[in-house]
Formats: structure tokens, sequence, C-alpha cells
């Protein structure tokens, strides 16, 4: 073959190739890529994903502009409602249980009474052993259902199931580095290896790992991710980004068919860093110094974006999520509770933590037995798990506490 015949080949063949690589990036789908290379289709029929402190007000801000696609997307084409939740400051165990059974606390164990030795009333442990109904994933497993929970607060130590379970990942790294029992944190024995390789220590994290969270363009900008604000970051990422790697493995190896996964990090971000996305509502009401104050704005010129670029990055794992359910999957997004911001109390202090959670949650559900378009201003934190549960075809073995939403099915 004469030269100018191998160079026009080539030419060919390359050009063929970059054609593909174009055709592969622009179509997406529901395909996955899983350990080994391989190409997987979405196979999860029900993917349940908490995110702990997600406040309606903000998606709808971040969203302009096409910020947050994925969450947009959902409410879109599903249905979306606030719900009455439990009092602030309570442990997240109990409204994060009551979420998947549709109990009050003290009908389903965790955030009830029991009796002790002594025959007293005591408040019963915050564990699966006194969880006294089912959850949807026991449900699930006990019908055949293979199902993965991934991070779901309630649900330490791991409890038998038709699958996998991991704990959530701030129990897990205090577990593992102080030696503790390596049952609790995954079941199966089987799958305790791999996934105990999956929990990242926030101490791994880096400054400029967490570069995408911050403005750049600043002067110094490494420097405003220290003490606090470092750590709390940091912790937040690590632990999210734990759960997403965990909940791809559980859809590939086990391969389970449920999947429900909590990503815990937006509430550290969100006490932490909501007063430099809004530094004047502290600046003028507090009683700040004059340094204190200087220092603030300068500090909320680099951190300023963080709030929002992290409920951009929590959307980027719902959109991974979604690649690894089927096109007629039942999907749902669910908060505990929200946030009313950054508030001052009598004396011009600024109210951080759990002061600044809202008394109402929110979801999100989008599938082939929820209509699409309808909107939900009053119902109870309870109503959610018998709906979903309605919608995916559970049928608990008692009545619940919380009512099916019947406007949201079809």
């Amino acid at each position: 073959m004469k030269r100018d015949q191998i160079l026009l080949l080539l030419v060919i063949l390359v050009a063929a190739a970059a054609v593909i690589i174009f055709v592969s990036k622009q179509v997406g789908g529901g395909d996955v890529v899983v350990d080994g290379g391989e190409t997987a289709e979405g196979s999860l029929s029900l993917v349940v994903i908490g995110i702990e402190g997600l406040e309606p007000r903000l998606i709808e801000r971040f969203s302009e502009g096409g910020g947050l696609p994925n969450l947009s997307l959902l409410i879109e084409s599903g249905a979306f409602g606030e719900f009455a939740s439990l009092e602030r400051g309570i442990d997240p165990e109990i409204p994060w249980t009551s979420l998947v059974t549709g109990m009050y606390p003290e009908n389903q164990g965790i955030g009830g009474m029991r009796v002790s030795r002594r025959g007293e009333l005591v408040p019963a442990p915050l564990i699966p052993a006194s969880r006294t109904v089912d959850t949807i994933w026991t449900l699930l497993s006990g019908a055949g259902e293979t199902v993965g929970v991934i991070g779901w607060p309630g649900a330490w130590p791991a409890e038998e199931v038709n699958g996998v379970m991991a704990g959530p990942h701030n129990r897990a790294i205090l577990d593992i580095a102080h030696g503790g029992d390596v049952a609790g944190r995954v079941y199966p024995e089987s799958q305790q290896e791999a996934f105990d390789a999956m929990y990242i220590d926030p101490a791994t994290i880096t400054r400029r790992d967490l570069a995408r969270f911050i403005d750049l363009d600043t002067m110094n900008p490494y420097e405003a991710l220290i003490g606090q604000n470092y750590i709390s970051l940091a912790g937040s990422y690590a632990g999210d980004e734990s759960h997403a790697a965990m909940a791809a493995r559980a859809a590939h190896d086990p391969g389970v068919e449920s999947l429900l996964v909590n990503f815990l990090g937006l509430d550290a971000v969100s006490q932490r860093f909501w007063h430099y996305m809004e530094p004047e509502r502290v600046i003028d009401g507090a009683t700040l110094t004059d340094e204190a104050r200087a220092d603030m704005l300068v500090q909320a010129e680099t951190l300023g974006v963080v709030l929002e670029r992290y409920y951009q990055y929590l959307d980027e794992l719902v959109g991974e999520l979604l690649e690894l359910a089927t096109e007629d999957a039942t999907v749902a997004v669910v908060t505990d509770h929200g946030y009313t911001g950054v508030e001052l109390d009598w004396v011009g202090n600024p109210k951080l933590g759990h002061s600044m959670h809202s008394e109402k949650g929110m979801w999100i559900m989008r599938g082939p037995a929820i209509r699409a378009g309808v909107r939900v201003d009053e119902s109870e934190l309870f109503d959610f798990a018998p709906t979903l549960m309605r919608a995916s075809g559970i049928t608990p073995a008692i009545e619940l506490d919380g009512r099916i939403l019947d406007e949201v099915l079809r």
C-alpha cells in the first residue's frame, strides 16, 4: 500500500474514533461504570435519597440558571411537598427512623421509652435493636427484595438484611479509630473489607481537595479554610463521598434492587457557612467588634459561595444515583428539617447550630405511581413512609401513624 493511502486510512480511523467518543458523551443514559471498567445498565427499582438539612428556599434560589439540574428535574417531573417535622435539636436517629417507618417516636422504639432493669421508664437506646416496627428496608427484605442501606441514621450497628447495610460515616470513622467491633459497621461480613475501605478519613482531605467549594479568585483563599471551617467542610465532604461510593458499590455488588442512602454533610456545612453567604445579617445586627466585622467580610469573599457549591455537589450525587435506576424506578429525595438561616438572639449574638433549623422538612417523589406536578403544603413527617410504601407496592403489616397522601398518587 502506498504511503499516501496509509496516511488517508489513519486519518479516517482517527476521525471515526472521535465521532464515536463524541456521540457516547452526548447520549448519556442509564449506563454506569463499575469496578473493572465494565458498563452496566441502571437496575434499581427504588432509590430513596436522604439529605440532612436541605432547604427548599435554597433549592429554588440555587436552581436559577440551571444550577441544580437533577433536583430541578425531579421536582418538575414528580411531586413535591413540605411537612411539619419534629422539634429542633432532637437526635437525628429519631426523625430519620420515622421517615422510613411512618410511626411516631413513642410507637417505633427509637425515640420511645423502655423499662429498665430497675423497673423504671428510661429512653430506649437509639439503635436498631430498640426498633419495634418495620422499616421500608425490612419490609422489602422480608418480601425477598435485595436492599442496600447506606449511612442511614438509626441504622447503627448494621442489622441483618437481604442485601447490604453500611453504617453512617461519622460513626464508622470513630469506630475504626478506636478499634471498634467490625460487625457493627457493615452487613454482611463478606462485604466488610470492601466497604470498610470506602470510609474516607477526613484527615486525608486537603484544602486543595476542597477548592471546588471556595472562591479561588480572592486573596489567600486557602487561608479562609482554617480551624473549624476546614474541619467542618472536610468531614462533610469525606462522609458524603464515602456514602456515594458505597451506594454505587451496592448497586453493582451485591446488585441490590432497592437503595436507601443518606448524605449528612449539608447539615454541618449549612451551620458553618450560612453566615458567610449572608454576612450582612450578622454584621448589621450582631454585637461584633470592628476587627471581627472586618475579618468576616474578608472571609465572606472566599467562603460566601461554599453553601451554594455544596448544593451543586449534592445535586451531582443525586444525578449519579439516578443513573443507577431504571427508567420506571420510584425515586424520592427527603430531608428531616430545613433551615431558617442566621437569626440573632435578644443580645444581638447570632444563633447558630440547631437554632438555625426550621421545623419543616420536605420531600420530592417521582415514579410510575406518582402524579407529576402535585404540590403538598400540609402534611407531617410521618406521612412520607406510608405514601412511598404505597407508591412502591410495599404493604406494611400494621396500621401506620402517618397517612397516605392520596393526592400524590395516580
